[in-house]
């Protein structure tokens, strides 16, 4: 039997429709928040919140949210719902060995998970694990249910909480741009280190690195999972993008290829850091007693030589 589980989330307006809202007002609220529902279970799961191809069938289980009615509450809407269990919808994913440890718990919904990330938007937490910048886009054109009739809507943001603690409201998409435009671009990078773990369902890996710190990753394709069990504790070399928080740490890893590492430059042991945003020509201006290279880019990504760094890019060429 399908495990549902009965909530409710409640639409503030300064109309007060109450049990009986306009058809239109509802439409608007599913249409806009269920993208951003269903990205953040993916984020949640995935580490990314969108990726090309056919949706997964067991996000397609964690996002089935039902409308069973409506009812009052101090003129307010109430919407009853009922939504699946994320340990029911995605079975195989917690039976599965996990490589992160901080899968959401198996009682709770794909509300409870969006709440979590509405927290951390309104907070700025430039460092979360919540949210992407393709998530942080999405969350940005929550902008138009704020226009006219709806001024905020109240979420649950753990299985057992009865106040609906989380609130989105106007101020939800204005911080999902300020934290948009703040995050740096993903960048183009070469990275050696040791395969640590595979989860073969959603195409996700970590790889430890020179330092000994972790960072986590996701295929680009799935085909790509077929070669990756026999790098197994290897060392390999990724090549892909580098994709940043707000705050410039590294978020996660998109892997474009994967091959065995055949003693790769000690130039790429470490993930770059984020490129700065160019300034206006006006600007451009070489630091004292540096040329080249390093005038524009300063020591990248350590004190490597012009010579060294150009010849390492020009191996990345072939």
């Amino acid at each position: 039997m399908t495990d549902y589980q009965h909530q409710t989330i409640v639409l503030e307006s300064p109309d007060k429709f109450g049990k009986r809202p306009p058809f239109e007002f509802c439409g608007n609220v599913f249409r806009r928040i269920y993208p951003v529902m269903a990205n953040s279970v993916r984020m949640a799961f995935e580490g990314r919140s969108a990726a090309t191809g056919e949706q997964p069938k067991w996000l397609k289980r964690a996002s089935d949210v039902r409308l069973l009615g409506f009812s009052d509450q101090n003129g307010n809407t109430v919407l009853e719902l009922e939504a699946r269990r994320l340990g029911d919808a995605a079975e195989e994913l917690y039976q599965q060995r996990q490589l992160f440890n901080d899968l959401p718990d198996p009682r709770e919904t794909a509300i409870h998970v969006m709440a979590r990330v509405v927290n951390d938007i309104r907070s700025g937490n430039a460092e979360s694990a919540l949210y992407d910048p393709s998530l942080l886009r999405v969350t940005q054109h929550l902008d138009s249910l704020f226009v006219h009739d709806l001024t905020a809507i109240r979420l649950p943001e753990a299985n057992d909480d009865v106040h609906l603690r989380a609130i989105l409201d106007r101020e939800i998409p204005i911080h999902a741009r300020e934290l948009s435009n703040s995050t740096p671009a993903p960048r183009q990078l070469r990275l050696t280190g040791t395969l640590d773990m595979i989860r073969y369902s959603t195409k996700a890996f970590a790889l430890k690195l020179a330092d000994g710190r972790e960072v986590h990753g996701v295929l680009d394709r799935a085909e790509m999972m077929e070669a990756l069990p026999v790098f197994l504790n290897k060392k390999i070399v990724i090549v892909g993008k580098a994709v940043y928080r707000p705050s410039g740490s590294v978020l996660r890893i998109d892997a474009q290829h994967v091959e065995g590492d055949s003693g790769e430059s000690a130039l790429f042991n470490r993930v770059p850091p984020p490129l700065v945003r160019r300034p206006p020509a006006g600007k451009l201006r070489v630091e004292s007693g540096k040329g080249g290279v390093a005038a524009f880019f300063g020591a990248w990504p350590g004190d490597e030589t012009d010579e060294q760094l150009l010849a390492s890019l020009k191996e990345m060429r072939g």
